[in-house]
Parts: C-alpha cells; structure tokens; sequence
C-alpha cells in the first residue's frame, strides 16, 4: 500500500528544515485538498506519483520540519473506484500500517475510530522507527475516494507531546 513514511522522507530531504514562526500554528487550507489543519508554520507542498499496490497514486503532501528535526506532515490521495469502499477499509488500512512500519518499524499503537459528526472511518497508527529512534503518529481518514493521512515524526516527547496532538486534533473537513 501506500508508504507515506517513505513519501514523507523523500520529501523532507528535497525540501530541508524550517524553523518554528509561531507555537499557535497557522490555519492551512489548499484549494483543491477540502480540509484545513494547523502548521506551526508555512509547509512546503508537493505532488508527485506513487506506485502502490492499487496502480499509481496521485499524492499531495504540505510539510513542516523544525529546527530540531520533528516533522508535522499531512497528504491526501483520491484512490481508484472500490478502494475505499467499506468492505475494504480494513485492507487499505493495513497496507498504510504495513507500508509506514517498514522494515525497521514497530508497531505500538493501531485503532479504528470514527472522525467527526459523519463518523468518517478512521485509524490511528503510533509506530517506533527503529532509524534514529523515532516516533511517529499517523491519523489515517477516508472521505468518499480520498485518504487523508496526518503524521507528526521525530523524538518520543515531540510524537507524544502537546503540539504534536494540538497539530492531529486540528485537521477539520467541512460539511
């Protein structure tokens, strides 16, 4: 399935790091992506092709890395017809789970949740990534063909801390 740690990674390599502008975070909003979340600051986006078990995948990313490392990431796809029907879901979400653990990952925390007043399927993923001792939380939501994946990377206080959930706890879809 779809690898979003080794999107993730490809992207902050091309990109580099940007400093911290603002502990409030800044409301983002692109136009075509039909969500809004707070950054710490101005993300860099991208677009590329992934190839993926389910053929080539069309990927937005917006990022933000910190001075220090830690990442606050979010992305969509719209996936082909089927993929995120709900007879499927737990498929697709285990290809997320699988494609972000790697080799090298563990796997410490994976639940389903429902997001929002539709009660959007969605699943929460806390992985350690034994490179560099990492931590790193996804929140996968799917919403009709779209996936939405959020992610905060870097040391266990950051993953676990009060930006990183403040950042996850702000991704909105309008009504």
């Amino acid at each position: 399935m779809i690898s979003i740690w080794l999107v993730a990674t490809a992207i902050l390599a091309f990109n580099g790091e940007q400093p911290i502008h603002q502990s409030k975070g800044e409301e983002y909003a692109p136009k075509e992506g039909n969500f809004s979340i707070r950054f710490p600051g101005k993300p860099k986006e991208t677009t590329q092709i992934t190839k993926s078990p389910i053929g080539e995948v069309k990927v937005f990313t917006a990022t933000y890395a910190t001075s220090d490392g830690n990442v606050y990431m979010v992305s969509y796809s719209d996936l082909p017809e089927g993929a995120t029907k709900s007879e499927n879901l737990t498929t697709l979400f285990e290809g997320v789970r699988e494609g972000a653990k790697g080799k090298d990952g563990e796997v410490l925390v994976a639940d389903r949740f429902e997001f929002g007043p539709n009660k959007l399927p969605g699943f929460d993923l806390e992985l350690k990534k034994e490179k560099g001792n990492q931590r790193v939380k996804y929140r996968i939501i799917v919403r009709e063909k779209r996936l939405y994946q959020l992610a905060v990377v870097g040391s266990k206080d950051f993953a676990q801390g009060k930006e990183a959930a403040a950042f996850l706890k702000s991704f909105e879809l309008p009504k």
